[in-house]
């Protein structure tokens, strides 16, 4: 009889994270960036009215309505603020909203992941008496809509944890790949002929510059009816600490997640919601802007890595870089450790794979100010002399 094989160790990202420098910190995935100047002084105006007490679980109205609107512009989807049960509201970070669909719809059952695969899908669910399966991309991180069906009618049919959902997250973390049209309308058809939930993670939709435009799967056919969409606020407005999302969707799938945060959290922090309703969307050009600055990050670290040898994946997106270390290496995690001791450090691709694949690859967050990416940059190059 064969021995088994030893369980894979994952690099952990927070214990990464507390072994850099914050000026060779590429690990975590949060923006570093400050915050919004008006944000940050409406903040400190609510909190000093003493506009400090409970609010209702599903969030500020004020806010849920600047969200709906944000959503008709970008997105091309209207949700009604008022609709009875709830179609829109707001979250403890993205977090909070899939602890609530992990609660509400997940136990007992399982929900698949596209691997590599952010970790906090997994973790939340099977916290939560659910179960994740992976459904591994190919290398350009692709794949193959009969393959992703056979996998999910054979998980589908299982006695044990059948599956109930399938995770979208584009752009993905950790890779910043942007999910094509016809990748999307293959997992639509997938999700529909087995009737499957979706749970679409669009938290880096602003960060999307390439060929492929970000498409909520919620307004392709067929599939508002059965997708949770959910988002966040930290990284697009640099306030990871503040703990705001969203969640929107039909009444009958949003609600129970409202059910759920009322008795997990209570409500999301109401001053702060109070601020972001007043900032929200004052600046038609936020977004844009924002989406120009990260390129120009990209692009910066993106050449002077691949001067070095690295091989870094065309995702479409530009909060994190996904790359190939250098070929004389083939062990990321390995490969981190050396540029530790320069003072530098990122995530080895293996805290987001189940499989061997994805090991010589790092995810390389660019979320940080120009100056700390060139001094990163600097490190890097001293380790590899």
């Amino acid at each position: 009889m064969s021995e088994a094989k030893p369980k894979k160790v994952k690099p952990d990202i927070r214990a990464i994270t507390r072994l850099v420098p914050p000026s060779g910190n590429l690990v975590q995935g949060q923006s570093e960036l400050p915050i919004d100047p008006q944000l940050a002084r409406e903040a400190a105006e609510i909190i000093a009215a003493s506009q400090n007490h409970y609010g209702g679980s599903e969030g500020d109205v004020n806010l849920r309505k600047a969200v709906a609107e944000k959503i008709k512009r970008y997105n091309g989807v209207e949700v009604d603020v008022d609709a009875k049960p709830l179609e829109i509201m707001i979250t403890n970070g993205g977090t909070g909203a899939l602890i609530g669909i992990a609660q509400s719809f997940l136990r007992g059952k399982s929900a698949l992941v596209f691997e590599p695969y952010y970790p906090y899908h997994r973790k939340i669910l099977e916290e939560f008496g659910s179960q994740t399966e992976t459904f591994e991309l190919d290398a350009n991180l692709s794949f193959e809509k009969d393959a992703l069906l056979a996998k999910c009618k054979q998980l589908k049919d299982r006695a044990e944890f059948p599956l109930k959902a399938i995770i979208v997250c584009t752009p993905a973390n950790p890779s910043g790949k942007v999910m094509t049209q016809t990748e999307l309308e293959a997992i639509a058809e997938v999700a529909q002929e087995l009737d499957l939930m979706v749970i679409s993670d669009e938290v880096y939709e602003h960060y999307v510059y390439g060929e492929n435009p970000h498409t909520p799967i919620a307004t392709l056919p067929g599939m508002w009816e059965r997708t949770v969409t959910v988002n966040s606020f930290s990284k697009s407005w640099n306030i990871s600490g503040w703990r705001l999302g969203y969640a929107y969707g039909p009444g009958n799938l949003v609600q129970p997640i409202n059910n759920v945060a009322n008795i997990v959290n209570v409500c999301p922090a109401t001053p702060l919601q109070a601020a972001l309703a007043k900032v929200l969307m004052a600046d038609s050009d936020y977004y844009s802007k924002l989406r120009e600055k990260f390129e120009g990050k990209r692009r910066l670290v993106g050449d002077a890595l691949e001067d070095l040898g690295f091989n870094t994946y065309n995702s479409g997106s530009a909060f994190y870089l996904w790359t190939r270390i250098p070929e004389e290496f083939d062990d990321a995690i390995k490969f981190n450790e050396m540029l530790m001791q320069n003072g530098v450090g990122a995530t080895p691709g293996g805290a987001f794979a189940d499989s061997d694949d994805w090991d010589a690859h790092m995810r390389i967050c660019i979320a940080r100010e120009d100056s700390v990416l060139e001094g990163a940059l600097e490190k890097i190059r001293a380790a590899l002399k």
